[in-house]
């Protein structure tokens, strides 16, 4: 390749990597967010819920495959990006996405053909952690052709890879640590708030997502209202000196009882002590 070939490479990759950024809210919104994102994606392929899974090696080959059509969905979802002659539209080129849970990405004919633009992410599964990157997909980045046309990325080409991050650790799993059997049998508990407050009685102490409400409460219109008071599981369990703390109203009692951190879109429950139990009485919890 010429240096003004490289040179031209480089200035379309920066310019995608700053529009990328762009729709991403900023490169620092864009950095934080992508590895919630991928793990969301991957998530959904596991479905822990229905199938007591909450590792990717736990899917078979034709479910990891999966994997990559949900990072697709949901980066083109987080950034507003439309779909055109391939996975992304933007900046009037079309770019493929790909996506690997192994150490290398398989490109299509259709886009080394041209030399198109293409987001290449990484899901390195046992280290936890995920990568993306933008290449042009010229043939001399590429290995020979597969049965099927598709060409590898060659690893001395990854250094030809535009990186927007590299190896950031993902989020651990909203359901690591959970006794998923059980939960799928709390699942069949008649009684939206009877069924959250068992769960947090069982759960005491551990930091408890959103998300994870959500599936236990699957069937009720409104599952926040089954964890809050006013007749929900926090009430239930007040009159057992027992405390569900939220990450976005109580970061202080959380902080002042020792308990773990929590964002503002997690819990931990907690038995108070009677010291403890007076702390929460003088509190606005």
């Amino acid at each position: 390749m010429t240096d003004s070939s490289q040179a031209s490479d480089h200035e379309l990759l920066d310019r995608i990597a700053q529009e990328l950024f762009r729709l991403g809210g900023g490169q620092d919104v864009f950095i934080q967010k992508l590895p919630e994102i991928i793990l969301e994606a991957v998530e959904y392929v596991i479905d822990p819920v229905r199938t007591a899974r909450t590792r990717v090696a736990d899917l078979d080959n034709v479910e990891k495959t999966f994997i990559g059509l949900k990072v697709e969905h949901f980066l083109r979802d987080f950034l507003g990006i439309p779909k055109g002659l391939r996975d992304f539209r933007l900046l009037d080129q079309d770019i493929d996405v790909k996506n690997t849970v192994r150490e290398t990405w398989m490109i299509p004919p259709e886009t080394f053909r041209n030399a198109e633009p293409c987001i290449l992410v990484m899901v390195a599964t046992e280290a936890r952690t995920c990568s993306l990157g933008i290449i042009i997909a010229r043939e001399e980045y590429l290995n020979k052709p597969n049965r099927d046309g598709k060409r590898s990325v060659k690893r001395s080409a990854f250094q030809d890879i535009h990186w927007l991050l590299r190896e950031r650790s993902l989020p651990n799993s909203r359901f690591e640590g959970l006794d998923m059997a059980r939960f799928r049998q709390l699942r069949e508990m008649t009684g939206g708030n009877r069924r959250a407050a068992q769960f947090f009685r069982e759960n005491q102490d551990k930091v408890i997502h959103r998300t994870v409400l959500q599936a236990l409460l699957f069937d009720q219109k409104d599952y926040m209202k089954r964890v809050r008071g006013n007749g929900g599981a926090r009430d239930v369990l007040k009159k057992e000196c027992a405390v569900i703390l939220s990450g976005y109203y109580h970061s202080r009692l959380i902080e002042s009882l020792g308990l773990p951190h929590c964002n503002p879109d997690e819990f931990v429950s907690h038995n108070c002590t009677p010291e403890e139990w007076t702390l929460i009485e003088s509190s606005d919890y």
